[in-house]
């Protein structure tokens, strides 16, 4: 039985921000952009994904919600790292 609750690309990325090393894996959900995070701080695993704003184009958001600023500080990290990947 498959435990996960989405399914995972096998592209990997790890970033590293104020000490922290976050690993990065994209989450295959059709016609959405979204990772699994996982911080090697005690802070707990975090899903992200890009939506569409009514004020704002585009902005990160956890899922569940509850740790939006989490999800935009590591939105912006990730966008980042893969702009310069390009």
């Amino acid at each position: 039985m498959d435990t996960q609750l989405f399914k995972t690309f096998d592209e990997r990325f790890s970033i590293e921000s104020h000490g922290v090393v976050i690993d990065c894996q994209r989450l295959d959900i059709p016609n959405h952009v979204a990772f699994r995070v996982e911080f090697s701080s005690k802070r707990k695993p975090l899903i992200i994904a890009k939506a569409a704003g009514m004020d704002v184009r585009f902005f990160w958001t956890s899922i569940p919600e509850g740790r939006q600023k989490e999800a935009e500080g590591v939105g912006k990290l990730i966008e980042e790292y893969l702009s310069k990947k390009k």
